[in-house]
């Protein structure tokens, strides 16, 4: 390395301003683009306020035509079932009932043969 390298100093940036640099109409510039800026958050956040209810309508809006064919279907099971008899009679029981067999007679049977 040679000595003229240690003496070097880079210049200073000239993208950054000091204060005293920035002036009266900047400032009024920044503060209107704040209010800007406030006033949007403010709009989104009312629409964020709105959003459940908006949603809320929407699945409403889709699921009514579902119900609807969902009544229609059920209307229509029911008028088919309405001609027909039960399958179950409500007074029956869950007994079966076999016919009495004839022991007696079975084995008379056997022993003729």
């Amino acid at each position: 390395m040679d000595s003229s390298d240690d003496q070097h100093q880079a210049p200073e940036p000239r993208w950054i301003a000091s204060v005293s640099d920035v002036n009266e109409r900047d400032l009024n510039t920044l503060q209107r683009r704040v209010s800007e800026l406030e006033e949007q958050v403010r709009t989104y956040e009312a629409l964020l306020d709105d959003l459940p209810d908006l949603f809320e309508r929407k699945f409403q809006q889709r699921l009514e035509p579902l119900l609807e064919r969902y009544r229609l279907l059920a209307s229509q099971g029911s008028e088919l079932r309405a001609g027909q008899p039960p399958l179950v009679q409500a007074e029956s029981t869950n007994i079966l009932r076999f016919p009495m067999l004839r022991i007696p007679a079975l084995l008379q049977r056997r022993k003729s043969a």
